[in-house]
């Protein structure tokens, strides 16, 4: 595997980037916010030699004022442009890369991640709810290399700060219904009906909530799906639910454990090893949200500690 991405952009920015700003807009150079964040597996450092394969490229991100940006954007970016071209780095792949680096405004940068212009709006609960949690990841991913002014680290600041105590207990009772749901009740129904394709979604399911909770219990914004397991190895709380899930990944359908079995909502199939995995990830879920004081009880049932959560919200 090649140095990661994030590792590379970081020397080019200081061999390359940082003097030309200092050589060509001096008066500003204490104004524009360097950094590289964003989309792309890389800003995440979880980029491998698969990634190389598509939006993937050296380079920096140069974050202005709406103000300095009418005033040196165009400029700026076209220095950027020349970096590029004179070391190397024009080739047809990093085409995607247009508006992922190089020279934009603070808020188009966070506009164009989160779908809403944040930097002229109140964030209230309800604006919180609606921001899509990998874009939230998205947009504090990453290293800033200088931030002078501040304005750019305010935001990212502000997002960092993770949701307000209300937005994450919402979502922790959100996904734990939906674990519960899928896991602990459905997949039996769909097991016991030899609907074993809606059994294995119900399974997938489960695995995603899984993660979200843990992400939730960690306090860190869940990445897109596809990076939301490598993401786990780094977090503090429950990483170790990451190597169950890769265990309940690798099982065969359970159908044996169900044949001649007749199907009873208030009993557990523990001849089933994904029934078998998935209460052990309950147990690990139920042990951490009592130590956090967000629910109370050792019931491994995560519906009915659901229930309770959303009635002391209201």
């Amino acid at each position: 595997m090649r140095e990661k991405n994030i590792v590379r952009c970081r020397h080019f920015y200081e061999t390359y980037g940082a003097p030309m700003i200092h050589e060509k807009f001096p008066e500003y150079e204490n104004r524009i916010a360097a950094g590289f964040a964003g989309e792309g597996s890389d800003c995440f450092g979880f980029d491998d030699d698969i990634s190389t394969d598509h939006d993937y490229g050296t380079g920096f991100c140069m974050w202005l004022t709406d103000e300095d940006f009418e005033r040196i954007g165009s400029a700026l970016q076209k220095e950027y442009q020349s970096l590029m071209k004179q070391n190397g780095n024009d080739d047809s792949l990093h085409l995607f890369l247009d508006g992922r680096r190089g020279a934009s405004t603070i808020a188009n940068f966070y506009a164009s991640i989160l779908g809403t212009d944040i930097t002229a709006q109140k964030m209230t609960d309800y604006l919180w709810m609606t921001l899509p949690e990998d874009r939230l990841a998205t947009a504090v991913n990453g290293e800033i290399y200088r931030d002078d002014f501040g304005e750019f680290g305010r935001i990212r600041d502000m997002l960092s700060g993770y949701y307000p105590e209300r937005v994450r207990l919402i979502k922790l009772a959100e996904q734990m219904y939906h674990f519960s749901q899928n896991i602990q009740s459905n997949y039996a129904r769909m097991m016991a009906r030899k609907d074993y394709l809606t059994a294995g979604i119900c399974v997938t399911q489960a695995a995603k909530s899984a993660m979200s909770l843990v992400y939730l219990l960690n306090r860190r914004y869940a990445p897109y799906y596809k990076w939301m397991r490598k993401g786990m190895e780094k977090l503090e709380i429950l990483s170790e639910i990451g190597e169950l899930l890769d265990r309940a990944a690798l099982l065969p359908c359970q159908k044996q454990a169900w044949d001649g079995r007749t199907y009873r909502a208030s009993e557990i199939n523990d001849q089933d090893a994904n029934v078998a995995v998935f209460e052990e990830i309950a147990g690990l879920l139920v042990k951490e949200l009592n130590a956090q004081g967000i629910i109370h009880g050792d019931n491994p049932f995560l519906d009915i500690h659901s229930k309770e959560l959303v009635q002391r919200l209201r």
